[in-house]
């Protein structure tokens, strides 16, 4: 069996990579300038990533129980189950196994406004405001409007993308980079044990740093549509997100991030993700 090694936080883990594509090293190019990431001019450039207030109490457990609300819809729907006493963070104990999980998460990683039963998109103006430009779901060269996306990962699972950059499925398959921002909102379960790992500053690195697959992943004999990354100029360690309910974790679409293990014992983790292209005017 075929294995990689990442530190997270300083603690190893190792995962099956069997089946996946080979992993090489990019072109000597650096990605993220001025003209390709709209993250450029942001104060937390540098590192490629800022945790920032969003929500007040009040309209945070509004998002929650919306979020709530609509995931049980979608378990009463695709699973014909009861959901009486459902909350997100005890979503493992009602949705068991991996076959009706990966049900939900068909539904639950490709969502648009009209499958929420409250209006999210009225998120969006306010992440722009934290930016300063407006934002669209809109891809300004695809002109395909991006989905949203509900991560998640249910405790001591596999339920977590292999270590990427989201830009290269774009880079390798339209040799174009999409320039969008990445926006992860925790919702339920996240902690130190669980929260998205990120590797700053990884954004500014050469691509003949980083070792890849130039195909989509295989991890724990999982396919996925993004990249593996093994390594990034010699390295492979991440630190854990500290964003906390009621902020938003926003982060440059050309940073490492990914590997999101579920350490907690008992508690799933959920979060919501958009990622926004800035606004024509």
């Amino acid at each position: 069996m075929q294995k990689l090694e990442f530190l997270i936080e300083g603690t190893k883990y190792a995962v099956s990579i069997d089946g996946s594509p080979e992993f090489k090293v990019g072109k000597n190019e650096f990605l993220s300038k001025e003209n390709t990431d709209i993250t450029f001019h942001q104060p937390w450039y540098p590192v490629g990533y800022t945790e920032q207030d969003f929500l007040n109490e009040e309209e945070f457990a509004s998002l929650k129980q919306g979020l709530t609300l609509s995931i049980s819809n979608m378990m009463k729907q695709e699973l014909n189950i009861e959901t009486e006493g459902f909350n997100l963070e005890n979503y493992h104990e009602f949705v068991k196994s991996d076959t009706d999980h990966f049900k939900i998460v068909d539904k639950t990683r490709d969502l648009f406004a009209d499958d929420f039963n409250f209006p999210i998109m009225t998120l969006i103006p306010r992440l722009g405001n934290i930016l300063g430009f407006p934002l669209t779901d809109i891809n300004n060269i695809t002109k395909k409007k991006l989905h949203i996306i509900v991560r998640i990962n249910r405790p001591n699972s596999k339920d977590f993308n292999p270590p990427h950059k989201d830009i290269y499925e774009g880079v390798d398959k339209d040799n174009y980079i999409p320039q969008f921002v990445n926006f992860w909102i925790p919702i339920a379960g996240v902690t130190e044990n669980s929260s998205l790992p990120i590797a700053p500053k990884s954004h500014l690195l050469n691509e003949n740093t980083v070792k890849r697959t130039f195909d989509g992943g295989v991890v724990e004999g999982n396919k996925y549509r993004v990249r593996m990354i093994e390594s990034w100029n010699g390295d492979n360690a991440l630190i854990r997100s500290t964003v906390k309910y009621g902020q938003v974790l926003i982060f440059s679409g050309h940073l490492i991030h990914g590997l999101a293990v579920n350490d907690e014992k008992d508690k799933t983790r959920v979060a919501l993700e958009f990622r926004l292209f800035k606004a024509e005017s």
